[in-house]
């Protein structure tokens, strides 16, 4: 190879790097910007909510990202604070903001039935 290729090779290389390295970071900024939590919602026998257990701050917003990777309906609400979402289906992805005005650990639960183990599908939220 003359030395021009070599520099066009160099190049790509470097380009390609760049590319992915930017992705990483876009990404990396943009949750850290988008939301505080992000929450999986899957029918008990598939794992349930991940995590089952989240902390928040009293008194400042909190976003928590639900994301429905499973292939039914969910729901989600902690009835102490007052945060619902009618449902949530397959796929789909939705944010909740709240300002918690109690301290405390919370039950959150889907709403919507989702499978035979559906009142298995609990999980806590700690306000500290």
């Amino acid at each position: 190879m003359n030395r021009n290729e070599v520099l066009a090779v160099i190049g790509i290389i470097l380009a390609t790097i760049g590319v992915v390295v930017g992705a990483f970071a876009f990404e990396s900024y943009r949750r850290g910007r988008a939301y505080d939590i992000e929450l999986i919602a899957r029918a008990p026998e598939n794992g349930n909510w991940y995590p089952q257990e989240m902390r928040i701050p009293y008194g400042k917003e909190a976003r928590i990202l639900i994301r429905n990777i499973d292939t039914v309906t969910h729901g989600f609400t902690i009835p102490a604070l007052n945060v619902s979402i009618a449902e949530l289906k397959a796929g789909e992805t939705t944010i909740v903001a709240f300002t918690p005005d109690k301290r405390g650990t919370f039950q959150f639960m889907c709403t919507v039935w989702c499978s035979e183990r559906h009142l298995e599908m609990r999980g806590q939220l700690t306000v500290e």
